[in-house]
């Protein structure tokens, strides 16, 4: 099973629109780090909680040091960003972000990274939901986040409205 580390705007995002149960019944390895859950709030958190969600916790010094190294190397990112990268890589996983700069400083390290999109069309493809509401979230989606690429998401749209 396909490894997924999350980073917390994906959180964030599923929470956002209400897609939290078709989330978590994607047939992946879900996991993210405990600094990551750390940055939810409590409410997010218990939406969350789920055995198919697992926390990565950090309990290794030699972690701590990886972790840390990235960060001090990565002018831009957080800690949090640095933790899901650096699990990402050991655990041989793929990162689940829309942190622009994240995604890039990955992507150079040879990492797979995906995106919001990427989970709402496995949403649709699993059978987690329908078409027509894979439909409506792309377009709440496109109100949430003024960064995404909206073209793409216009393409997969109409795509599917041909279906």
């Amino acid at each position: 099973m396909k490894l997924l580390i999350n980073d917390a705007n994906i959180l964030i995002d599923i929470i956002k629109l209400d897609m939290v149960a078709p989330f978590l019944d994607l047939s992946f390895d879900l996991q993210t780090t405990d600094f990551v859950f750390s940055e939810l709030s409590d409410a997010q958190q218990l939406l969350l909680e789920s055995e198919k969600l697992k926390i990565i916790t950090t309990d290794s010094p030699e972690d701590f040091r990886q972790i840390n190294s990235l960060l001090a190397n990565n002018n831009g990112l957080s800690f949090e960003d640095c933790s899901v990268w650096y699990y990402t890589k050991k655990l041989s996983g793929v990162l689940i972000s829309g942190d622009g700069k994240l995604r890039k400083k990955v992507r150079e390290d040879g990492i797979e990274v995906k995106g919001i999109i990427f989970i709402i069309e496995e949403m649709k493809k699993q059978g987690k939901i329908t078409t027509q509401n894979a439909i409506i979230k792309l377009n709440e989606l496109k109100e949430l986040n003024i960064r995404l690429p909206h073209n793409e998401i216009d393409k997969i749209i109409n795509f599917w409205k041909a279906e």
